[in-house]
């Protein structure tokens, strides 16, 4: 049984050192209790994260439907767009 420990902080040091525990909090990841008096009134979060983990890209990557027959369709509607619009040469060829 996994038992979770919170750090806390009365709200009396909070204001005192307010750029400093939202940095603590932002770099550590983990929540910071407020107390005032023996009473937990707040809690300091970091921000959810976003995105996914670089692990999970091949999952995601192969998960996705492919084109098929379409991709042939696809290379050559580019190759035309390309000849018509008149784009300078790509000077990394």
């Amino acid at each position: 049984m996994s038992v979770d420990v919170y750090e806390t902080v009365s709200a009396t040091e909070l204001v005192r050192n307010l750029s400093a525990l939202i940095d603590k909090v932002r770099i550590s990841g983990r929540s910071l209790y407020i107390t005032k008096g023996s009473q937990t009134v707040a809690e300091l979060v970091p921000p959810p994260k976003t995105g996914m983990l670089i692990g999970d890209l091949h999952q995601l990557l192969t998960s996705l439907p492919t084109l098929g027959r379409d991709a042939n369709t696809l290379t050559e509607d580019i190759k035309q767009i390309q000849k018509q619009a008149q784009l300078p040469d790509n000077p990394w060829d």
